[in-house]
């Protein structure tokens, strides 16, 4: 089975970075050649600008033929797509950056959410996920812990990511946070509780 990592640590390659060694740490668990790792910060992700908005509501909303243009700008948005839906477990790892997720990893989420791709609108114009067979795993790095305690309700990223990937129909989006990596306990014990976390659910993931 498929498993598609979406990276988007600013410095994929870093080996102090908690997110880079959940990462690392989860890729050794998997099968070898049964993942796909996308650096967001090395690979071009398309903008949700004026231009892709425009071109979106035409072709998507009022069924119009794409132009030429409309299909170049639609290409990284296709590609985005299929290669969520060819794989049917996905990992997103990130560091959260002022109570928000990398600005990269906003302009990801914004090209799979397609209608009538990984969702669609009912006849009440509610909307209905299409990738009932997906697992999602999120993995968070933070400096400070936000899991619990007086900093638990400005934590908004993990729920945002839930929210949006159940909206696509996946069955499950667990969440592995690596926090409090600046505490006087330190970065090596957050990240060691991180992959026991991550081995935990390893197995329900996966199967």
């Amino acid at each position: 089975m498929k498993t598609l990592i979406i990276n988007a640590h600013p410095d994929p390659h870093s080996a102090c970075s908690a997110t880079n060694r959940m990462v690392a740490h989860l890729l050794a668990k998997l099968p070898a050649g049964s993942t796909e790792v996308v650096n967001l910060a090395e690979s071009k992700q398309p903008s949700l600008d004026k231009a892709v908005l425009d071109i979106f509501i035409k072709t998507v909303f009022r069924r119009e033929q794409p132009t030429a243009e409309g299909t170049q700008y639609f290409a990284g948005i296709h590609a985005n797509v299929a290669q969520l839906k060819a794989a049917p477990r996905l990992v997103i790892a990130y560091p959260m950056y002022n109570f928000g997720i990398p600005a990269r990893l906003k302009d990801w989420i914004d090209s799979i959410v397609v209608p009538g791709e990984t969702f669609r609108y009912n006849a009440n114009g509610n909307p209905e996920g299409l990738l009932t067979t997906h697992k999602a795993l999120i993995l968070q790095a933070s400096g400070g812990v936000f899991s619990e305690g007086g900093r638990a309700a400005m934590e908004h990223t993990v729920p945002y990511l839930q929210d949006v990937l159940r909206l696509l129909g996946f069955v499950s989006v667990d969440a592995v946070r690596a926090e409090g990596t600046t505490k006087t306990t330190g970065l090596d014990a957050a990240v060691a509780k991180a992959c026991a976390d991550i081995d935990a659910k390893m197995d329900t993931f996966t199967r």
